[in-house]
């Protein structure tokens, strides 16, 4: 009587396997705006205003040209517009100098968790990767360190200042890591600025 049972449950258990798996669910799909001919690649489409949507066009550039009675010269370039660095948080200076003096202590654990709460307060400020990474690299985590500091370079577009500091210091990572060439890279990108 229990063969019966334990083939019975074992009957049941196998035809309940073989039903259609979660992962065979296909989710239906709509299409819109779908033509019979065929686009050429490239073609804009116009699309379908939607209800409640306004669109608004880009004013145009403005024209700069040259001042009366000086048709010799050419028209004055425009100049790219400079960054302007924010002001730091009250927050985030105190953590950024309580991890320099947790870093010169030689408490780089300490200093690494201090920056990365200050990073959370202030994801766009450079000095902050440029710390963080500057303690990875102290600690020889050369890879974390070198993606730190190129976040920092990407956040810092626009302050030479601090690009500078931040090439030089992927340039020192790398160098320590081992990488002569692309040490000599960054430097190379460090005098740019």
């Amino acid at each position: 009587m229990k063969k019966v049972y334990l083939i019975t449950a074992l009957t049941l258990a196998m035809t309940g396997c073989a039903g259609t798996s979660p992962y065979d669910y296909k989710a239906p799909v709509e299409e819109r705006g779908r033509t019979d001919a065929p686009r050429a690649p490239g073609t804009v489409v116009p699309a379908e205003p939607a209800p409640g949507v306004k669109v608004t066009p880009i004013e145009t550039a403005p024209v700069i040209r040259a001042q009366r009675g000086a048709e010799d010269t050419p028209a004055p370039v425009p100049q790219a517009p400079v960054t302007v660095r924010q002001p730091q948080s009250p927050a985030v200076v105190a953590l950024l100098d309580s991890a320099r003096r947790d870093t010169g202590s030689g408490n780089l654990r300490t200093a690494q968790s201090r920056l990365e709460r200050a990073l959370r307060i202030a994801p766009r400020d450079p000095e902050v990767y440029f710390q963080l990474a500057d303690v990875q690299r102290r600690q020889g985590q050369f890879l974390q360190a070198e993606q730190v500091a190129l976040k920092g370079v990407s956040v810092a577009s626009g302050q030479a200042g601090a690009l500078r500091r931040l090439w030089l210091l992927v340039a020192d990572i790398r160098a320590e890591a081992g990488n002569a060439a692309g040490a000599r890279q960054a430097r190379q990108k460090a005098a740019a600025y």
